[in-house]
């Protein structure tokens, strides 16, 4: 999401206004309330996405005439079916699962509220509260509440998958809102790909108010995938047919069955992201669920979503990313909480490649096959992060906010937070690990 950057010191902050607008229904204008200093929209038609606009805000206001125009600009959809319920298609029944440790309460409150505005035939809602043991019992109205008082969203998300009665299980957190159409693109995809034992969608920010949020977007690209064509991820080659230091490379495969890119099996966010990802129930099971080592909530910080999709890809499944699947994401609002969150983003990146060579000690030769390509990749990239800063614009002609944000979230420091969590990361795994096998 480049171009979203400050420009120079001095000039009054003006966030970014974020929104989902539909081709069909494109409203006649859309007002900046003064406040705004741009529109940051996803673009959908017949329910699809085809893609994101940036406009900067004229007057305060953006015309319907405005919107088309750049609607029009879009890459066309060729082929692609509508996203809506099928007659006499039975869709698989989902478990949706929450952890929450409880403290953003209204932020569970809007998940929850959209939740119950979904249009799927068949589904419930579990939340696993996640506090230590002794915290008082509590009732949620529109959701089955489960307790797991072992720390960590890994095994939340472990009891909640235990409780899950729906053939699919999709998760989501607590400082998310889902999309009305949410659980229909998913169940649509497990439903016209059986072969796939993973759905991941697409999390967008539901704001950019502040410039730690908009920080974020800019040095992480957000949460998760930004492309707006389904692809099923699948796995080269077996494990077992691979010379010893061959590369674990996934391909991501159109609908046309042509490949539309090529990654490493170990390419942090290359899959989706776990505040948006839905399993077939029987193969999590058999996956032995998340890794108790792994995720918020232990010293590893995160990792656990991106691990579960590499063990899949590995045993032969295939992860599949629909885009109609649609989240919107609260970011952290506080440069604090963003330099914790990117620091994170390394120590689980690098605990993850430590849980998948212990559990399967293949693992070991396509991540030494896979160094050199993915140094040079690092070194280019943090690199680059470390030249720039949020100041420094990266397209001049794409909207921006309107000041500096301080120099503590500068792209050059966020990159050192998270190699200095890349470089922790052997010991947090070790003393998550010894923490959960005690």
């Amino acid at each position: 999401m480049g171009g979203l950057s400050a420009v120079a010191a001095g000039e009054a902050f003006r966030p970014i206004k974020v929104c989902v607008i539909d081709v069909e229904r494109c409203p006649d204008s859309i007002s900046g309330d003064s406040d705004y200093c741009a529109l940051w929209a996803l673009i959908r038609e017949r329910g699809r996405p085809r893609g994101m606009v940036k406009i900067p805000f004229e007057r305060d206001q953006i015309s319907r005439a405005q919107l088309l125009s750049v609607c029009e600009a879009l890459p066309a959809q060729a082929n692609v079916a509508p996203l809506c319920r099928p007659e006499n298609v039975n869709l698989p029944s989902i478990s949706v699962v929450i952890p929450t440790m409880l403290e953003r309460v209204d932020g569970l409150r809007a998940c929850l509220d959209s939740l119950a505005a979904l249009d799927y035939p068949d589904f419930e809602v579990i939340v696993v509260d996640n506090r230590p043991a002794g915290s008082p019992p509590v009732e949620i109205e529109g959701a089955h509440v489960v307790r797991a008082t072992r720390p960590g969203i890994s095994a939340a998300r472990n009891r909640g998958l235990q409780a899950a009665t729906g053939e699919i299980v999709a998760f989501t957190d607590d400082d998310v809102e889902v999309d009305p159409a949410w659980l229909l693109a998913i169940g649509l995809r497990f439903q016209a790909h059986p072969e796939e034992a993973c759905v991941t969608g697409l999390t967008l920010p539901r704001e950019l108010r502040t410039a730690a949020q908009i920080a974020l977007e800019e040095y992480y690209g957000g949460f998760g995938l930004r492309t707006f064509e389904s692809v099923s991820h699948r796995l080269r080659d077996a494990p077992g047919r691979r010379h010893l230091l061959s590369a674990a490379t996934v391909d991501a495969i159109g609908e046309d069955g042509r490949s539309r890119k090529s990654f490493s099996l170990y390419a942090a966010g290359s899959f989706g992201h776990g505040a948006n990802m839905a399993v077939r129930r029987q193969a999590l099971l058999d996956l032995g669920g998340f890794d108790l080592a792994l995720g918020a909530g232990t010293p590893t910080c995160g990792g656990e979503d991106l691990a579960m999709f590499a063990r899949l890809i590995w045993r032969g499944h295939s992860v599949g990313f629909e885009p109609a699947a649609v989240v919107h994401h609260t970011h952290r609002p506080d440069d604090g909480g963003l330099r914790r969150q990117i620091e994170g983003y390394g120590v689980g990146w690098g605990a993850l490649l430590i849980a998948l060579a212990l559990e399967d000690p293949r693992h070991l030769g396509p991540m030494l096959g896979t160094v050199p390509r993915g140094a040079r990749a690092l070194t280019s990239s943090y690199r680059a992060k470390l030249r720039s800063r949020h100041s420094e614009p990266t397209h001049q002609s794409e909207p921006r906010p309107q000041s500096e944000p301080p120099a503590s979230s500068g792209t050059s420091d966020l990159a050192r937070l998270e190699m200095r969590g890349i470089a922790v990361s052997p010991l947090r795994y070790l003393r998550s690990r010894r923490s959960w096998s005690g």
